[in-house]
């Protein structure tokens, strides 16, 4: 008789579930996420002045204690999240709808619900999709309502003889074409080190590169992702001065490494959104995105 394989979990269970967490919209992270972008604030300015669209991503940073960090930095599964014995983890994108501004120094209030499990198998093995759905409201007022999506996959497969897969930065081949505006970013060991600080971001492909090349498998540190979807709204804010953004949806497609220069780019969809994307620099694109506004 042959065997049979054990069935997948589909940790329907898990589905449903909430957590309530609380903050208050922090001056110095709206201030920290300027510098970081390389367009300081005037620390004066700042009081009940408005977080980017992408900054609600600094608030509600993980608590978690260090007994309870998994050993790539993030909190162990099985408490909120699911267990799934799948290591690896990535946000693949979000989708969001803006239906009030955050100011520094509200209450915000952040009820999160797993909206689905979905386990897969891909080209590179098992996968499972976990989307979260984000309520924030900001002094008892909805703010903003932000549907995550979270790719869980199985370890790297790395050759014995060579474990590193470290590799220099890829080289651009310059600023693409199409495109209605273009603007570089070149994000360096300082850039990804102040952006997990920021969020208080413990994932180890963004600042260990021997745990990024060696156990992961990637050729040097990771950019965030939401770093590099926090660079598509500040560049498109930079060139439509007093655009107020309703809705924003990226997917990521290719990781970008340290020291590689980027290209940020967009062109009008139609006359109340935008085309968005992170081009790589052989010419690539590693994150999508589109954009409404009034």
């Amino acid at each position: 008789m042959s065997e049979q394989s054990a069935p997948t979990p589909t940790y329907t269970e898990w589905i449903g579930r909430t957590e309530t967490v609380s903050d208050v919209a922090s001056r110095s992270a709206a201030i920290g996420l300027a510098s970081v972008l390389d367009r300081p604030l005037d620390a004066a300015e700042t009081d009940r002045s408005e977080l980017l669209p992408t900054g609600h991503w600094l608030q509600f940073t993980p608590t978690a204690p260090m007994n309870e960090l998994g050993a790539d930095g993030h909190p162990k599964l099985g408490a909120f999240m699911p267990p799934l014995d799948l290591p690896r983890r990535m946000w693949a994108g979000s989708k969001l709808e803006y239906h009030s501004p955050i100011t520094v120094g509200q209450t915000l209030d952040r009820v999160t619900t797993i909206e689905s499990i979905t386990p897969k198998t891909g080209s590179s093995g098992r996968l499972c999709f976990v989307v979260l759905r984000h309520d924030v409201q900001a002094d008892g007022v909805q703010a903003l309502t932000e549907r995550q999506s979270i790719v869980y996959r199985e370890p790297a497969v790395l050759d014995p003889e060579q474990p590193s897969r470290q590799r220099p930065p890829r080289v651009s081949i310059g600023a693409p074409e199409g495109w209605d505006w273009v603007l570089s970013q070149q994000p360096l060991e300082a850039t990804l080190f102040r952006y997990s600080a920021l969020t208080f971001n413990a994932h180890r492909i963004h600042y260990d590169l021997p745990y990024a090349t060696r156990e992961e498998g990637y050729p040097g540190l990771v950019v965030h992702g939401p770093l590099l979807a926090t660079y598509l709204v500040e560049g498109f804010l930079h060139t439509h001065p007093g655009a107020h953004v309703s809705a924003f949806e990226f997917s990521a497609r290719a990781p970008i490494f340290c020291g590689e220069q980027i290209h940020v780019v967009g062109r009008a969809a139609d006359d109340t959104s935008e085309e968005l994307a992170i081009i790589a620099p052989d010419g690539g694109t590693a994150l999508t995105a589109r954009l409404s506004y009034r």
